[in-house]
C-alpha cells in the first residue's frame, strides 16, 4: 500500500491511543462513603439526642451534670428524671439564674440543656422521677 507523496508516514506516536488514567475503585468508594457517613452520623446524632427528641412526660437516666450520661429511659426503676417542660430554640445562656427558664414548671428541680456550641438548643425542665 502506498501513501500519496505529501501525506506523511504515520508514526507510532500518532497510531498510539493516549492511556486512560484509571481510577481507583476504593479511591472511589472512600470519597463517596466518607461524607455519606458524617452526613448519616450527624443526622442520627440530632434524631436520636436527648434535646431533640425527648418530650413532656418521658423519663431520663444519667447524671444531668454529665451529657454524655443522660439517656431516654422508661419511666420506672431505672428513670432519674421526668421531663415537666421543654422549651426549645434556646441558647444556652437564656436559661438565666438558677434556671429561672423553668419557673412555668413548679415541681422542676434542674434543668437540661442541649444544643449546639455558641448555637440554638432545648431546655428540658426536669423533676425527680418518684416511681
Amino acid at each position: 500500500m502506498s501513501t500519496p507523496e505529501n501525506m506523511p508516514e504515520p508514526t507510532e506516536q500518532q497510531t498510539e491511543q493516549p492511556a486512560k488514567k484509571k481510577r481507583s475503585p476504593a479511591k472511589l468508594i472512600i470519597a463517596i462513603l466518607i461524607p455519606v457517613a458524617v452526613i448519616g452520623f450527624g443526622a442520627y446524632s440530632y434524631f436520636t439526642s436527648v434535646g431533640s427528641t425527648s418530650k413532656v412526660g418521658d423519663c431520663l437516666s444519667g447524671n444531668i451534670n454529665d451529657a454524655d450520661s443522660i439517656k431516654k429511659a422508661e419511666c420506672g426503676s431505672g428513670a432519674s428524671y421526668k421531663i415537666v417542660g421543654r422549651i426549645e430554640d434556646k441558647l444556652q445562656t437564656e436559661g438565666g439564674e438558677g434556671g429561672a427558664i423553668c419557673e412555668p414548671f413548679p415541681t422542676a428541680e434542674a434543668l437540661y440543656w442541649e444544643g449546639p456550641k455558641d448555637g440554638k438548643g432545648n431546655f428540658l425542665c426536669l423533676e425527680p422521677f418518684k416511681a
